[in-house]
């Protein structure tokens, strides 16, 4: 990053860190080791009304640099759509729960930390994905992942609390199966699937334990995951072996790679997962990839000796 940028500073402060560090001195620590690496600091806190509208005003704004936004993922989704990594470069800090782009990105995942490598960090261009034209820097799903979410957010807004909400949410889906019935054209291929379970990433991620971090940011590459279970042992048997690493499995999963991806369904509005949020969307869904469409702060690798 340029020495002596103009940036402003927007937090999440509903962001899931907020739980467990107190946030007037955590905001206050992040701010200081920004100006610390000479830069000037415009610090906006708000909460998850006000994100989408103080986000895209700053991505307008010709008077600032650089935005580093601080939440977890869907903080940051509402970010890009706001234009920023596009307009200017979008700077992450962790605070969410999984802060999932953060860890592609090799940021420390103390937030203090982060905001000293960002200081010292510089911008690059990563790929973005979009689906029907909505971009998403991570991953999509359908079937039972969007379900749960859908159904934790719901439980969370009646007084739960995220993880009980979420462990409520995936036993309710776990009885209930839900199925997605779609055909997909990938790499000139049509296939017709039924299953719990379909993810899209934005490049690949590596068989590793949970969570998963992208082996690459820029490859161009579309990767489809569909489920290949029937059952409920089938899917709990694919889940723990994904907790474990190994999910790779040619017997419970399919992959596909491709640039362009179209999931039909007989139903006119699909339920799907970007980043974590849920969206409903016209079928045929059509992923694409942007490569290098966003522009992020990323920090400098330390030089081997």
């Amino acid at each position: 990053m340029s020495f002596g940028m103009r940036l402003a500073l927007v937090i999440n402060h509903s962001a899931g860190t907020f739980r467990r560090l107190a946030l007037e001195p955590t905001v206050a620590a992040i701010t200081d080791a920004l100006r610390a690496g000479g830069h000037q600091v415009e610090l906006v806190v708000c909460g998850r009304r006000d994100l989408a509208g103080t986000l895209s005003a700053m991505a307008q704004r010709t008077d600032i640099d650089a935005v580093i936004a601080g939440g977890g993922d869907g903080t940051i989704l509402t970010a890009i759509l706001a234009g920023l990594g596009d307009t200017k470069p979008l700077g992450i800090l962790p605070l969410g729960t999984l802060n999932l782009l953060a860890r592609d990105l090799e940021l420390p995942l103390d937030p203090i930390e982060a905001a000293v490598s960002l200081a010292k960090g510089h911008s690059a261009s990563i790929d973005l994905a979009e689906v029907n034209g909505l971009p998403f820097a991570i991953w999509a799903s359908l079937g039972m992942h969007p379900w749960v979410v859908h159904r934790r957010d719901k439980l969370q807004r009646g007084g739960l609390k995220k993880w009980p909400a979420f462990a409520l949410a995936a036993l309710r889906a776990f009885r209930r199966y839900p199925l997605v019935r779609v055909t997909l054209s990938v790499g000139g291929e049509l296939i017709t699937v039924t299953t719990p379970l379909l993810v899209i990433s934005n490049n690949a991620w590596p068989e590793q334990t949970m969570p998963l971090k992208r082996e690459a940011l820029d490859r161009g590459e579309l990767v489809v995951h569909v489920a290949k279970v029937n059952s409920r042992l089938g899917l709990l048997w694919l889940a723990v072996n994904a907790l474990f690493g190994v999910w790779r499995i040619g017997r419970l999963l399919d992959t596909y790679k491709a640039d362009e991806v179209r999931v039909t369904s007989r139903k006119r509005r699909m339920m799907v997962s970007l980043d974590g949020e849920v969206t409903v969307l016209r079928s045929p869904l059509v992923f694409r990839l942007r490569p290098k469409a966003l522009t992020v702060l990323m920090p400098r690798s330390e030089p081997e000796n």
